[in-house]
């Protein structure tokens, strides 16, 4: 599979876990026309990357245990602006930032 099809993909199972609109396995790999053990795979995945994924039994869909959704540039330029949520992300040390 080409590398901006599985970006795609990803891009699809990030906007539909924000929705929380997965429903069980079965379900949300039905819906990417995924194996199970597929989509099971690539939530793996997703969480090694640093993806929140959680699942609720209650609310039966994949959700994310913190506000966020996936990057939508894979490129970003140097010098490029900060969003706030961005720097918060950097941590609460701000002295390790370079505004040069």
């Amino acid at each position: 599979m080409g590398i901006l099809r599985q970006i795609k993909r990803l891009q699809y199972i990030d906007y539909i876990i924000r929705r929380k609109a997965t429903g069980n396995l079965r379900t949300f790999a039905e819906k990417n026309r995924l194996s199970k053990r597929g989509l099971a795979a690539v939530l793996q995945e997703m969480r090694e990357m640093g993806f929140p994924v959680k699942y609720s039994r209650q609310l039966n869909s994949y959700y994310y245990e913190e506000d966020g959704e996936m990057v939508k540039c894979l490129f970003i330029k140097h010098g490029e602006i900060l969003t706030r949520g961005e720097t918060r992300s950097i941590g609460s040390h701000p002295e390790n930032l370079c505004f040069s």
